[in-house]
């Protein structure tokens, strides 16, 4: 062994050693990959009802049924609701929600997931409705094109960007936004205001709040007691009690609707209309349209570049949140059983794109309807299709009846299922457990309610990326100034992977160290590489440079267990790298070689 320029030579450099670095790229495997993707095997685990539906067990039938009914009973003034929300006919939510559980019984592969229109996605579109108006059915077929490809390319790892904290800032802005957006309705203010958005809802209030209509508000009030009453007493008493509660707090929203349409409709037979009522919903079977790419609204003309721009953000964050939201509530509710992601993404892409030829409303997993089908027993994915059939039935036998239901009574529904779809127990441990996390979650949640709820969840993104940058940018370090067998030693060990954003970092950082040891100057500088498998070429340039100074300052310079992939970036930018290298050996052993060979070379 030898120093030679500065440099620890462990073993001479030969051509087998070099050829130990050349780097090894991954094997594609192409074809097979295609072959696979065509296969009947692919097709029947991508159809998923292939793979269950032969071994259904006829017992499970009854509570498939019991659950798709239950389910029904309150997707019913639900759907209603959030096709009101979203300014499109009452009738728009129920299309959405039919054929969106329809095809994920097809897709799906969690038994308990309930797709339908939610108040987040309703909330969503929106202000794209008030522009384009049926137009808005290009949304949902390029909103669920672009989930498919991601389930195609497998890019569910897209998800992981997103963080906890985002995600309850998002939901908490969601909530406080529909929940506004609902108060014109709760007290009767005829009014629709500049928007549904979180400021525009409370200026229309506070500007209008003269048109407020008594019975609606009473109506509205009264209905939300109710349903927040039966939804805190789900688990009160014991035995067949327990059961009576559980199952009111189940049907609590069919239950009240069904109070106000039938007080509505005492009231009209009696000449008399004190409640703002849903109006006419058609029946029968949904209409078939192919969204279109023109469209004219209102005496405006917009081309297919036009619609697009209207959109904007859109676009990409309907997939991304209703992405989330069905992969959340999958694994909320598989229990132990892991959620295929992709087949998710597949299910809910198929699941937009057929919704978008019979309503603009694009569906998500709904966490209400999916915690009612778990609570009810389903067994299987059928309970989505009874659910399906028994919404094709309201709508031939009950669309009549839908007239008489009170606005008051649907905004009760939606603002009642947002006070309990904040997360306060995410927030509080977002506070307990990294108060700095507290940054993408207010700022989630101010974009939000300013800029829109599409833009928020990007505005959430990019704050947690910046700190994932700066992580990146700045990796931790430890510096261990050593003295062994009377040789000054500096033990550098990053503790991360290293990229282009930390390569001057970590050389300022080691030649300020190496300048600033007063005590005893540095003679042997390892570089430890216990936590580095990953470097780039700015990063082993840097290194290089760090080698130099090094060698200038007459130090020595070794490298201490490095893995043969980050190693094999030094080595395959200069093979004099090899030379440094010292992976086998422990640290004293390490400076004792370094040691003798000085002397040697003294």
């Amino acid at each position: 062994m030898a120093i030679q320029n500065g440099m620890y030579h462990q073993q001479p450099v030969d051509e087998l050693s070099i050829q130990d670095y050349r780097e090894r790229l991954p094997n594609l495997r192409i074809r097979p990959r295609l072959r696979t993707l065509c296969s009947l095997a692919t097709v029947r685990r991508r159809i998923h009802v292939l793979h269950w539906l032969p071994k259904y067990q006829l017992n499970h039938l009854p509570s498939d049924i019991i659950a798709g009914v239950t389910v029904t009973l309150t997707a019913i003034p639900q759907s209603i609701a959030y096709g009101i929300l979203a300014n499109l006919q009452p009738q728009d939510g129920i299309y959405s929600n039919l054929v969106g559980c329809l095809v994920y019984f097809l897709f799906g592969s969690v038994k308990d997931v309930t797709i339908a229109p939610t108040s987040i996605m309703a909330i969503m579109i929106q202000g794209v409705v008030l522009q384009l108006g049926y137009g808005t059915a290009l949304l949902t077929l390029l909103a669920g094109a672009i989930t498919l490809l991601f389930g195609v390319l497998n890019l569910g790892i897209l998800v992981r960007f997103i963080s906890m904290p985002v995600i309850t800032g998002f939901t908490t802005a969601a909530c406080l936004t529909i929940g506004s957006s609902q108060l014109k309705s709760l007290f009767g203010i005829s009014s629709p205001g500049k928007s549904s958005d979180f400021i525009d809802a409370w200026e229309n209030v506070i500007t209008n709040i003269g048109e407020t209509r008594l019975w609606d508000t009473l109506l509205g009030f009264c209905s939300i007691g109710f349903l927040v009453v039966f939804k805190l007493t789900s688990n009160c008493g014991q035995g067949n009690i327990r059961t009576v509660f559980k199952y009111l707090s189940l049907l609590r929203n069919a239950l009240i609707v069904v109070i106000g349409a039938s007080l509505a409709y005492a009231f009209y037979v009696n000449g008399v209309q004190p409640f703002k009522l849903t109006g006419h919903v058609d029946s029968g079977v949904p209409p078939f349209h192919i969204p279109p790419f023109s469209i004219t609204n209102n005496g405006t003309y917009y081309s297919f570049s036009d619609m697009i721009s209207t959109m904007g953000t859109s676009i990409i964050a309907i997939p991304l949140v209703s992405t989330l939201e069905i992969i959340s509530i999958g694994k909320a509710f598989s229990r132990d059983k892991i959620v295929d992601a992709t087949q998710e993404m597949i299910a809910l892409g198929c699941c937009n794109i057929a919704v978008s030829f019979v309503s603009p409303l694009p569906v998500a997993g709904s966490f209400t309807r999916t915690a009612i089908n778990n609570s009810s027993g389903v067994k299987t994915s059928l309970g989505c299709a009874v659910t399906s059939v028994l919404l094709l039935a309201s709508l031939a036998l009950l669309a009549d009846a839908f007239y008489y239901i009170p606005k008051a009574t649907l905004a009760s529904v939606i603002i009642s299922a947002m006070l309990f779809m904040v997360d306060y127990r995410g927030i509080a441990d977002i506070w307990r457990v990294k108060k700095l996390d507290m940054i993408p979650f207010l700022g989630t949640v101010i974009a939000s309610i300013f800029l829109g709820l599409d833009y928020g969840i990007l505005v959430g993104i990019a704050i947690n990326c910046c700190f994932l940058l700066y992580l990146m940018a700045v990796p931790k370090i430890t510096m261990q100034p050593l003295m062994i067998d009377g040789v000054s030693v500096l033990v550098v060990k990053p503790m991360q992977d290293l990229a282009f954003s930390s390569a001057e970092y970590i050389r300022e950082r080691i030649i300020r160290a190496v300048m600033e040891a007063y005590e005893a100057p540095v003679e042997l500088l390892v570089l430890d590489g216990t936590g580095v498998n990953f470097i780039d070429t700015t990063v082993t340039k840097n290194l290089a440079s760090v080698e130099q100074d090094m060698r200038t300052r007459d130090v020595g310079f070794a490298l201490w267990n490095w893995s043969r992939s980050a190693a094999g970036a030094l080595v395959r930018l200069d093979q004099g790298f090899v030379r440094t290298l010292a992976n086998d050996a422990e640290l004293a052993e390490v400076i004792r070689s370094w040691k003798e060979s000085h002397k040697k070379d003294a």
